[in-house]
């Protein structure tokens, strides 16, 4: 698990051909990291959703 350092709004997509829809995370959050990437990890929320989320916004 990891946590979500600050406030933050991500944009998720649930198929391809949907709009996007905003999803917020408050400080404290927390995520499960499932790959890292050069500048961000890929990461599954409480509730299923995929997001990639910038490694500076996360607490590993």
């Amino acid at each position: 698990m990891a946590k979500i350092k600050q406030a933050i709004t991500l944009k998720h997509r649930a198929n391809l051909g949907e709009e996007a829809s905003e999803v917020e995370f408050q400080a404290g959050d927390e995520v499960t990291v499932l790959k890292e990437w050069g500048e961000s990890y890929l990461c599954k929320d409480a509730d299923g959703q995929l997001f990639n989320i910038a490694k500076d916004h996360v607490e590993v």
